[in-house]
C-alpha cells in the first residue's frame, strides 16, 4: 500500500495517511496546496489583475454573519478544523482541502485530505426545494469529544460522503457515502457513534414526479417555470436522523436521549440569534416586542436570577460566550452606521457595566473560544480572509493562519470609508477605492458595486465585479452598502407588514436610488468623478436597484447586470407560490391593474429612461427572466448584450465563467466610460 507522509505539526511529527483513497487524491491536482511560507517585508509592486481575485484559497460559506461557522475548533483549543478551495479558470475546476491549523502559530498547517469536490448548493424557497443557489457547497466538520478524531462530510454531483481522520493513529477512512446531502453531523456523548440527518425521501418524490408526468402535470405552486419544466420536489420532505458506528461506519440504532447532540433542543426565546450556557447561568440574544426585524438584545440569567442590562452596547447582540470560571460574558455586536462596525465586549452581570475589547471596520465573525482567546475569521477592505485569535483580555489580535500571503504583495488604491445620509434621513456608507498612485489631478470614471460592503472588497455581492482589479485599471469605485430597509423607520409586526411599506410608492427603492444619486453628487462636487461617466452594477437585490435607478434616473452612463429583471413577465415564470408572495407584498395581480405601478418599477416599461449601454450576464438558471426586458429594450433601440452561462444558478460557480466575466466587465467598462 502507498503512504503518503505529510510535515505537520511538531508534537506531532508527521502524519502517516495510509488510505488508498487519500493517496491517490493526494497525487492529484484536486487537492489543494498550502502556501509555501509567510511573506514578510516584500514590497507591494505588482497591481492586481483578475485572476489574483479568483485564485485565492477561500475557506467557510460565501458572506461574513457573525453567526456563520467557517471553521470546527478542536475541543482543547490546540486546532482547528477547515475546508478550503481554490478555484483554477484554465481548468473550470477547483482543488480542495481538508487542513488543520495550530493555534500555536510557531506551528504549521497540513492538508489532511482532499475536501470533495465543490458542488453548488440548492436552497428551499416558499415550499419548494431544489431552487438553485448556486454558492459552493460547504462541509459539515466535527471533532470527537475526546477531539482525537475528525469527521467531516464530502460533497460530489449526485451522493456525499463521511470520512473520520484519526489524529492518534495518523489515518484517515471513508465510513459511507449516501445520494442525497448529509445536513447535520454530530458524534455522539461517548464518542463511539456519528449521528447524521438527510432526506433519503427526495428520491422518492422525485421518481414520483417523474412517474406522474406521464400523464402530464397539473400546474400548481409546485412549479418555478424559472428553473424547471416539471414541478420542484417539496421542501416538506423530512429530515431523517440516522447513526452509525465511528469506526466502521455500520449502521447501528440511533442512541437513545442522544438526539438534541444532532439538533439541539433548547428553552430559549423564539428568534434567539445567540445564546450561550455554563453551570447554572444563561444568556442569549432576541429581539424585544413585536416589532418585526428589531435588534436582538442581550438577556443574562445567573442562578435562576435575571439581570439586565441597560447599556446601549447590549443591542444588536449577535454571538456570546461564557468564560472558561463562567462568570465573565463576551459578546460580539454589529455598530454603527447600517451595522458598519464589529464591536466586542465583556461583562461581569450584577458588577461594572461591559467594558470595550474591540472596535472596527473589519468583519470578524464566525468565533470560537478557549482559554482566554476568541479564535475568529477576518476580512478588511484590503486583506481576504484568515484566521485571528483575539484576546478576551485586552482586544489584541495575532494571525493564527493566512492562506493568501502572496496578496500583500500586490499593490492597491487608496481605500476610504464613507458615510452619508440620503434624503429620507436614512444613513448608509460605502467603500470608495481608487486607482494605485491617483493624486486627485484629473476626475475618474465611476463604477458602483453592491450591495453589501463588508469585509474584503472582491467582487460585490455575487462576486462578478473584480474591485481592486477595476480600480488598477483606472475607475473610481464605489462599493455601496445598501441603505437599511426602508420599513425599519416604521413599525412592522410582520414580514407581511415589513414587505407593504417597502413596496408602497417603492418607498426602499426610492431610499436605494437617494443614497446612490447623494454619493454621486458628493464625489462629483468634491472633483473625485467625471459625473457624466458613472457606471451601475448589481445582481439579485442590487440588479433590481439597478434597474429601478435607470428608469428613474439620469445620472448613469452604462450599467452591467448579473440577474434581470423585474416586470409582469418576470412574475409569469416565476410560478403560482411566489407569484402570490409578490401579490401580498403589494405588486399587481394583473398586467391591466399594474399598468401605472410598472411604469415606475420596470425598466422595460419605463416611460422616460434613458437608453444607455447595458451588459447582462445571465446564469442558465435565471436568464429567461431576463427576456421580456433584453426584446423590449433591443427593440426600442438599446445598445444592450445578454451572455449565459450554462450549469450556474443564482449565483455562479464555476471558474471559467468567473474569469470570463470579471475580465468582460472592465474591458467592457473601459470602452464605455474610457478608462
Amino acid at each position: 500500500m502507498k503512504f503518503l507522509r505529510l510535515a505537520a505539526f511538531a508534537s506531532y511529527g508527521l502524519f502517516a495517511l495510509s488510505n488508498s483513497r487519500a493517496a491517490h487524491a493526494q497525487s492529484q491536482e484536486l487537492v489543494c496546496k498550502l502556501p509555501m511560507s509567510p511573506i514578510v517585508g516584500k514590497a507591494r509592486s505588482k497591481r492586481v489583475v483578475p485572476e489574483d481575485l479568483l485564485r485565492l484559497r477561500d475557506f467557510g460559506e460565501l458572506g461574513v454573519a457573525i453567526a456563520s461557522q467557517p471553521f470546527e475548533l478542536a475541543p482543547d483549543g490546540a486546532l482547528i478544523a477547515l475546508q478550503m478551495r481554490q478555484a483554477d479558470p484554465a481548468s473550470n475546476s477547483y482543488c480542495t482541502g481538508v487542513v488543520l491549523v495550530p493555534t500555536d502559530r510557531r506551528k504549521r498547517p497540513v492538508v489532511i485530505d482532499d475536501g470533495g469536490e465543490v458542488v453548488a448548493t440548492y436552497s428551499t424557497a416558499y415550499g419548494a426545494a431544489e431552487v438553485p443557489k448556486g454558492a459552493p457547497k460547504s462541509s459539515l466538520l466535527r471533532w470527537s469529544p475526546d477531539g482525537r478524531s475528525l469527521a467531516y462530510t464530502k460533497s460530489f454531483p449526485g451522493h456525499s460522503e463521511l470520512w473520520r481522520f484519526d489524529l492518534q493513529g495518523r489515518s484517515i477512512s471513508r465510513l459511507i457515502t449516501i445520494p442525497v446531502d448529509i445536513e447535520a453531523l454530530a458524534w455522539s456523548s461517548d464518542g463511539s457513534a456519528l449521528l447524521y440527518s438527510s432526506r433519503p425521501g427526495r428520491i422518492e418524490a422525485l421518481k414520483n414526479i417523474m412517474t406522474e408526468g406521464r400523464t402530464g402535470y397539473r400546474y400548481d405552486e409546485r412549479f418555478r417555470p424559472l428553473y424547471s419544466d416539471r414541478p420542484l420536489i417539496s421542501a416538506d420532505v423530512p429530515l431523517i436522523e440516522r447513526a452509525i458506528n465511528a469506526i466502521n461506519g455500520k449502521a447501528i440504532p440511533f442512541p437513545l436521549g442522544e438526539a438534541q447532540r444532532l439538533t439541539p433542543i433548547t428553552t430559549w426565546p423564539e428568534k434567539t440569534v445567540a445564546y450561550a450556557s455554563s453551570h447554572n447561568n444563561f444568556a442569549w440574544a432576541a429581539p424585544t416586542g413585536n416589532v418585526y426585524r428589531s435588534k436582538p438584545v442581550l438577556n443574562v440569567r445567573m442562578n435562576g436570577r435575571a439581570i439586565g442590562c441597560e447599556n446601549v452596547v447590549c443591542t444588536n447582540v449577535q454571538g456570546i460566550w461564557w468564560s472558561g470560571d463562567g462568570r465573565t460574558l463576551i459578546f460580539e455586536r454589529r455598530a454603527g452606521v447600517a451595522d458598519s462596525r464589529t464591536e466586542f465586549y465583556t461583562w461581569k452581570p450584577g458588577h461594572a457595566p461591559p467594558r470595550a475589547l474591540l472596535s472596527t471596520e473589519d468583519a470578524i465573525f464566525g468565533c470560537e473560544l478557549a482559554s482566554n482567546s476568541l479564535f475568529c475569521a477576518k476580512e478588511t477592505a484590503t486583506k481576504p480572509r484568515s484566521l485571528v485569535a483575539i484576546s478576551i483580555k485586552d482586544g489584541t489580535q495575532h494571525g493564527i493562519f493566512d492562506p493568501n500571503p502572496e496578496f500583500s504583495t500586490r499593490l492597491l488604491g487608496k481605500v476610504q470609508r464613507l458615510e452619508w445620509a440620503n434624503a429620507f434621513g436614512i444613513s448608509t456608507f460605502g467603500d470608495l477605492v481608487l486607482p494605485p498612485g491617483f493624486r486627485h489631478d484629473h476626475r475618474l470614471p465611476l463604477v458602483i458595486i453592491q450591495y453589501e460592503s463588508k469585509g474584503f472588497l472582491r467582487g460585490g455581492t455575487g462576486d462578478e465585479y473584480p474591485i481592486h482589479a477595476l480600480a488598477a485599471r483606472g475607475f473610481a469605485v464605489l462599493s455601496f452598502n445598501r441603505p437599511p430597509w426602508f420599513a425599519l423607520t416604521r413599525t412592522p409586526h410582520n414580514s407581511a407588514e415589513f414587505d407593504q411599506l417597502n413596496n408602497q410608492d417603492f418607498a426602499d427603492r426610492r431610499s436605494n436610488l437617494s443614497s446612490i444619486e447623494t454619493i454621486i453628487h458628493n464625489l462629483a462636487a468634491a472633483g473625485t468623478i467625471d459625473p457624466t461617466r458613472v457606471a451601475i452594477t448589481g445582481m439579485s437585490d442590487g440588479a433590481v436597484t439597478a434597474t429601478f435607478a435607470l428608469a428613474n434616473s439620469s445620472l448613469f452612463s452604462a450599467a452591467i447586470l448579473s440577474t434581470c429583471c423585474e416586470g409582469p413577465f418576470g412574475l409569469e415564470i416565476a410560478g403560482m407560490a411566489l407569484d402570490d408572495q409578490y401579490i401580498s407584498a403589494g405588486y399587481p395581480g394583473t398586467r391591466r391593474g399594474g399598468q401605472e405601478f410598472w411604469r415606475v418599477g420596470s425598466l422595460a416599461d419605463a416611460p422616460h429612461a434613458k437608453a444607455i449601454p447595458l451588459l447582462i450576464h445571465a446564469s442558465s438558471a435565471e436568464y429567461r427572466m431576463a427576456l421580456g426586458t433584453y426584446r423590449e429594450l433591443l427593440h426600442q433601440g438599446w445598445p444592450i448584450e445578454m451572455y449565459v452561462y450554462p450549469d450556474e444558478g443564482h449565483i455562479k460557480i464555476w471558474p471559467g465563467h468567473r474569469m470570463s466575466i470579471y475580465q468582460s466587465n472592465i474591458d467592457w467598462l473601459a470602452k464605455h466610460l474610457g478608462a
